[in-house]
């Protein structure tokens, strides 16, 4: 496995994506010679099998397929395409779980295999289960729209499959307001929903204990070992910091912590801490500010909870400042937030 970088630019895409696009292009009869030259990249780089691609000419590739096949909605056609068996490894371990929560778990643990520049989290909001999907760092369009799209229709296509999930069981934010061909998006993705605090994949808690159909706890623990294996990979070439340092940013009775406590927790100084998440193209900041988004959402989507009790819960003394706070994070005011959930 290739290692990765600390710019979008340089970060190492999975085969198994520039080759889904690729083989969605070819089906639709694509002009190779002409893709190649737009992509900038060598016929026979399109041609190979498992081509490895950075971000960057992955950009550069899908812009090409969008121009050459005139196709808006690519991201989520090509998502479509991608049920778990697209998965590898971590694929069959899904197929061959006891319960769809199960398998939920699996795809969270070892998301870092598939995800070079996106993080998933799972939680739960009763009645509804919430997969919240968030870059690690800013990507240019087509990129940035078109890979949450590519991974929310992959969800989808996974759940109808694994547990014959209806529409009514499922609901897809995104974060941006919608596009021109929103229509398209929510004809094939059913309940979609734009101008949201977050991209998240939500789906009703009553799914998680429905068993699937495939389980079979032989294949699923060799599943599990190739997938182990496959992360131990990453884990030795540092890539989890970012992960261990997530887990880490949780809200307790004093707050937040720090860096130099998470620092500590983690046995390293604070300046190598630092160093660490430069290299993985994030820093404590930023992560800090995710996890009080992802919070501020789950705790606001209590309707038992004011505002200002939310803002205490949170640390903020002041409630105006957790209001501007939230609006800087979801371009909405708590109050709109809520509203807005209200109404759909």
């Amino acid at each position: 496995m290739t290692k990765r970088k600390s710019t979008w630019q340089e970060q190492t895409v999975p085969a198994l994506f520039p080759r889904a696009y690729l083989d969605y292009a070819r089906e639709r009869n694509a002009d190779f010679t002409l893709l190649a030259r737009l992509a900038g990249l060598p016929v026979a780089t399109l041609d190979h099998h498992s081509p490895e691609l950075t971000l960057l000419q992955m950009r550069d590739l899908i812009s090409a397929v969008i121009t050459v096949l005139d196709d808006d909605t690519l991201g989520v056609d090509v998502g479509l395409r991608m049920p778990p068996t697209a998965y590898s490894n971590l694929g069959y371990a899904l197929l061959c779980s006891a319960t769809l929560g199960e398998a939920a778990q699996l795809l969270i643990r070892y998301w870092k295999l598939l995800g070079p520049a996106m993080t998933v989290s799972l939680s739960t909001d009763a009645p509804q289960c919430i997969v919240d999907l968030n870059h690690l760092f800013p990507l240019p369009p087509p990129l940035d729209q078109l890979s949450f799209e590519c991974t929310m229709a992959s969800f989808y296509r996974g759940f109808q499959l694994l547990v014959n999930a209806s529409r009514d069981d499922l609901e897809i934010w995104f974060s941006g307001p919608p596009p021109y061909y929103a229509e398209k998006v929510a004809r094939a993705l059913g309940r979609v929903r734009y101008n949201m605090p977050a991209n998240q994949f939500r789906f009703s808690e009553t799914l998680l204990h429905r068993p699937l159909p495939m389980h079979n706890p032989t294949g699923l623990e060799f599943a599990i070992g190739q997938c182990q294996r496959e992360a131990a990979l990453l884990d030795d070439e540092g890539y989890i910091v970012r992960e261990k340092v997530r887990h880490e940013m949780t809200f307790g009775a004093d707050g937040y912590p720090t860096l130099e406590q998470i620092s500590r927790r983690l046995h390293m100084t604070s300046r190598t801490l630092r160093r660490r998440l430069d290299e993985e193209g994030t820093n404590y900041k930023a992560l800090l500010e995710e996890a009080k988004r992802r919070d501020a959402i789950q705790l606001l989507d209590d309707s038992n909870l004011e505002v200002q009790r939310v803002a205490g819960l949170l640390g903020y003394q002041d409630p105006a400042n957790f209001t501007r706070a939230f609006r800087q994070w979801t371009g909405q005011t708590p109050s709109q937030y809520r509203d807005a959930r209200n109404r759909n």
